[in-house]
C-alpha cells in the first residue's frame, strides 16, 4: 500500500505561477496559440498576467481569479473570464509539457473534451513532447474555451 504525508501540502502551483509570470508571457500566448478575444487587444496584459500568476500560486480557482482581474482592471467579466481561464489554461499546460520534456523519449497525448472541431482534430492523436499536433499546436489551449489537456503516452 502507498501512503502519503499529506502534512506538508499547500495548494498552489509555484512552477506555473513562474511561467505566467514573465514579461509578455500573455500576450505571447495569445498570438502564439492563435486565439484572441474582442477588447483584448485594449488592456495591459502583463497586468492580468500578474493577477493569474497569483492565482496560480496561491491556488485560486478561475472564478476567485477573473473576480481579481475585474476588481483590480476594470475589465468587464466576460473578457476577465476569457483571459482568465486562456491563462491558467495555458500556463498549467506549458508547465506540464516542461516536465515531459524532462523525460527522454516521452510521448504525449492529447485528450479533447469535444470543446470544438479543431481540438477534435488532435484527440487521441500522439506526438514527442514538444512536437505539433495535428493543428499545429504543442499543448492546448487551442481554442478561446478550451478545456482540452495533454497527458504522458504510456504503453504497456
Amino acid at each position: 500500500m502507498i501512503t502519503v504525508d499529506w502534512s506538508a501540502w499547500k495548494p498552489g502551483d509555484e512552477d506555473s505561477q513562474l511561467i505566467a509570470s514573465a514579461p509578455g508571457w500573455l500576450a505571447e500566448g495569445l498570438r502564439n496559440q492563435r486565439i484572441s478575444f474582442p477588447g483584448s487587444e485594449d488592456v495591459d496584459l502583463d497586468s492580468i498576467a500578474r493577477i493569474i500568476a497569483l492565482g496560480l500560486g496561491e491556488g485560486s480557482a478561475e472564478a476567485t481569479v477573473t473576480k481579481k482581474i475585474v476588481n483590480e482592471l476594470g475589465l468587464l467579466k466576460p473578457l476577465a473570464t476569457s483571459l482568465a481561464h486562456f491563462g491558467m489554461a495555458l500556463a498549467m499546460s506549458q508547465r506540464a509539457l516542461g516536465d515531459y520534456r524532462n523525460v527522454e523519449g516521452v510521448r504525449v497525448q492529447w485528450d479533447s473534451a469535444g470543446c470544438c472541431d479543431k481540438c477534435d482534430k488532435n484527440d487521441g492523436k500522439i506526438v514527442e513532447a514538444g512536437q505539433a499536433f495535428t493543428t499545429g499546436h504543442q499543448f492546448p489551449p487551442a481554442c478561446n474555451y478550451c478545456i482540452c489537456c495533454i497527458m504522458p503516452f504510456i504503453e504497456f
